[in-house]
């Protein structure tokens, strides 16, 4: 009998994971990078008027302090396992991303034999470090000695690595900004066994920045989500036990929901907390003067992305932040009113040419994209096309008869399609296969779009119906394409070459010039990553970030 009760105790899974309960901490909407606990106080990375610095404070206690170090300009970057030094990295010009080991209890800053990088991290032991410099994982001694290359990424940027407890394991995320999208990575501490973490979780994957807890039992990571609203989750993944050990669950857990995202969690060493900092969104609408070269604020008071303006400028439309709910106004914010129910996640809205309607996508959890037409004025929403695939990135012809649409870029077929209004007869533009992301010109003779490995910009001409090879570019070079008034030119934000900048290419050629550098702006993520827009005076339009970012407690139970 003693036996099988046993057995039967060890075959019973433990309880799920779970968050029981949820403090904010601070109140100074400042933006943080990060947060970290000694298990007797808080160390934050804030930002201030353009600059770094390290606030402090003791745990249970509200009165945050500025952490004195030899710096004007400086970025957390971990605690010391034993909590006697914070490892941290310089801002400032001539010593820029500088490793430095500072006490805790006070003595002299050390430079970390002239190491540089970023999203440093401590081993366990404290003997060794790693941190990330350019597309490598690199791993040296606390010091900074023997420092050498463990991983180098072929695509993408390798950032947050982390150490599991036995340091054993690093874990690290991998950022692809041509699709939006990270993913985590585990590899051996002796740069053997290199593998995602969660292949075919997400399409694309959305997980990233994730740390164990201290007794190396869960590993704590964060996943975004763009349904039912754009917001960062912290989920939490059980590692193997031994035989004679209840078994965890062994599927990712989500701990946390709702409209604040959690975001860079950082579990306290006595095992019953998560530190975390809480993020709520707000997005302004801004414009780069050309002639200032200033970045001007739009509609005041408002907090959207995905600005749209109807021909005659007059009105807007735009997608609420965080809500994700349709709304038009006039171009000052006056006459505002909701077109959309908060139940679902809405994107991209367009201008009808006459100013009547408003095509936009919308999606429900577990719902494929849909394009959606709605009233100026209000009303019931329609479906554009009643089907069960995706339809994204809705654009009216010039005279309003038509609608050209994609697919999402992960379709098995994705191709472009041109909807007449009239007779609601749809066909396929010849040689669209393997395309998404329209754009119809405003003279209506060409369409633009793009390859789904996002290397290639394809111009499709009406007159010769033929597409042509407009441009080739590294993966995300070319984000939120927009044509000029007059069709001459194709805008776009370039992500991925060197600075973000704007170009713009010339119908006809094939090099394109930078019309601006845009240097200095913090923007807001939305579902699909930074976007930009044209406003109707030619000008540039991006969503600066205003969310607030505060430091939570959850208080947390890991069985």
């Amino acid at each position: 009998m003693g036996i099988a009760l046993l057995l039967d105790w060890l075959y019973s899974p433990l309880p799920s994971p779970k968050v029981v309960g949820i403090t904010q901490v601070t109140r100074d909407s400042l933006a943080k990078r990060n947060v970290f606990s000694d298990g007797s106080h808080l160390y934050m990375g804030e930002i201030s008027g353009g600059h770094s610095f390290i606030s402090h404070a003791a745990i249970g206690g509200s009165d945050f302090a500025r952490f004195k170090t030899p710096f004007d300009d400086v970025s957390l970057q971990a605690i010391s396992p034993d909590s006697s030094a914070i490892l941290a990295t310089t801002n400032e010009a001539d010593t820029a991303d500088t490793l430095w080991s500072i006490p805790l209890t006070g003595g002299a800053a050390s430079r970390l034999a002239g190491l540089s990088g970023r999203n440093a991290a401590w081993a366990p032991d404290r003997r060794h470090i790693i941190f990330i410099r350019e597309s490598s994982l690199y791993v040296a001694n606390a010091d900074g000695g023997q420092g050498h290359e463990l991983f180098s990424a072929d695509s993408g940027t390798p950032f947050y690595p982390r150490l599991s407890p036995d340091g054993k394991r690093i874990r690290f995320s991998i950022s692809d900004p041509a699709r939006n999208s990270s993913s985590i990575w585990e590899i051996n501490s002796d740069g053997s066994g290199l593998h995602v973490l969660f292949p075919g979780w997400h399409n694309p994957p959305t997980e990233c920045c994730g740390t164990w807890s201290a007794d190396g039992r869960y590993y704590i990571f964060q996943v975004a989500q763009s349904r039912p609203a754009n917001t960062t989750q912290l989920w939490a993944l059980a590692e193997p036990v031994g035989a004679l050990a209840r078994k965890p669950v062994t599927r990712a857990v989500q701990l946390t929901d709702g409209s604040t995202s959690f975001a860079n969690a950082a579990p306290d060493p006595r095992g019953k907390t998560i530190w975390a900092l809480g993020v709520h969104p707000a997005g302004e609408f801004v414009k780069y003067d050309a002639r200032s070269k200033q970045v001007l604020p739009l509609l005041a008071g408002v907090s959207g992305t995905d600005l749209d303006f109807s021909r005659d400028g007059q009105w807007v439309a735009y997608v609420a932040v965080p809500e994700g709910t349709l709304w038009r106004s006039r171009v000052d914010g006056s006459q505002r009113i909701r077109l959309t129910d908060p139940a679902g996640q809405v994107a991209l809205p367009r201008w009808s040419p006459d100013g009547t309607q408003i095509a936009y996508m919308s999606v429900s959890t577990g719902q494929p994209w849909k394009v959606l037409l709605v009233s100026a004025n209000g009303g019931t929403s329609r479906e554009l096309l009643q089907e069960s695939g995706d339809q994204v990135d809705a654009n009216w012809s010039p005279d309003g008869k038509q609608m050209v649409f994609g697919t999402i870029w992960q379709a098995r077929n994705p191709a472009i399609s041109v909807l007449d209004l009239n007779s609601r007869q749809r066909s396929t533009i010849p040689g669209s296969t393997g395309l998404f992301s329209p754009r119809w010109s405003p003279d209506g003779r060409y369409i633009a779009a793009l390859s789904t490995d996002f290397r290639n910009l394809m111009l499709y001409d009406f007159h010769v119906q033929k597409w042509t090879l407009w441009l080739s570019e590294a993966a995300g070079a070319v984000s939120y394409p927009a044509w000029s008034e007059d069709s001459r030119y194709l805008y776009f934000e370039d992500l991925v070459t060197g600075e973000d900048s704007f170009r713009r290419v010339r119908v006809g050629g094939t090099q394109t010039e930078t019309v601006f550098a845009l240097q200095g702006l913090d923007r807001y993520p939305g579902p699909f990553g930074l976007w930009s827009g044209r406003a109707p005076d030619g000008s540039e339009v991006f969503v600066r970030d205003h969310s607030t970012q505060e430091v939570y407690r959850l208080d947390v139970k890991l069985p």
